[in-house]
């Protein structure tokens, strides 16, 4: 029986360093271009979950300054009869020139200021009507670094100490200040610019009375974005019984914020 042997060679199973250099300079390359793809898309979901986000803050702002203006009244006493009548002078809206019919980097100041009053009704007695007092409420719109903030306060002490004397009570003993029901007060953050746009309505509801179209339009950018992103958004206010010359321009260092 004739057995045949096979002689085995050793395998030969290092690597060069060459190789290993090579092998370790395309894993890198791979996992550059993972976390690349990785760091793109988890930025691009913050910026798209910021703007999301501060979109609707921004809308529901807009909308709560749009129900006070079109609150924005002028002081009336209202007869049995149902007649009623203008008590003292106009009270105007006044906004900061600064940004009147324009759109304008935002800084410390005050940008628009108006009452909001509830009609005074005298005593009657033969009607058996006692006398039922009006309230006022103040509003303010502010910007105090980057940040909106708009308010109602029945409290005068609580405007700020510029506020025109034409926004307060006209008749204190038919006006009263100290009524708190239904103040508030709503921040909005990183706005950069704004803008508040006035005009006539072009057709009004109450052929009788005048309107005017209020349109209020802010600019958001995403702090320390390597690229800006921006967020922007407007609402008009239809305010009833006001005039263009009942919207009035205030120099911008008269409402200048501590």
């Amino acid at each position: 029986m004739i057995i045949s042997r096979r002689r085995y060679l050793p395998l030969k199973n290092g690597i060069t360093m060459v190789e290993l250099i090579i092998a370790t300079a395309v894993f890198s390359l791979f996992m550059i271009s993972v976390f690349g793809v990785y760091s793109s898309s988890q930025s691009g979901f913050e910026s798209g979950s910021w703007r999301l986000q501060r979109q609707k803050q921004a809308q529901i702002f807009l909308l709560r300054l749009k129900e006070s203006l079109e609150k924005a009244n002028h002081a009336y006493a209202v007869a049995a009869n149902g007649v009623t009548t203008r008590v003292g002078n106009a009270r105007p809206i006044f906004i900061n020139s600064t940004w009147r019919d324009q759109i304008a980097p935002v800084d410390n100041r005050g940008i628009m200021y108006f009452s909001i009053t509830t009609p005074f009704v005298p005593a009657l007695s033969e009607f058996g009507q006692t006398e039922k007092t009006g309230n006022w409420k103040g509003v303010g719109l502010e910007c105090l670094n980057n940040t909106l903030r708009c308010y109602a306060t029945g409290d005068w002490d609580k405007m700020p100490s510029f506020t025109p004397v034409e926004v307060g009570s006209p008749n204190l003993a038919q006006f009263t200040f100290g009524n708190m029901t239904g103040d508030f007060s709503i921040s909005l953050e990183d706005v950069v610019a704004f803008g508040v746009f006035v005009s006539a309505a072009t057709q009004t509801a109450d052929l009788g009375r005048p309107e005017v179209f209020i349109t209020c339009e802010l600019r958001i950018e995403k702090p320390r974005a390597k690229t800006k992103i921006e967020v922007v958004e407007r609402i008009t206010a239809r305010v009833n019984d006001r005039t263009l010359d009942e919207v009035i321009n205030v120099s911008a260092a008269s409402f200048a914020l501590p």
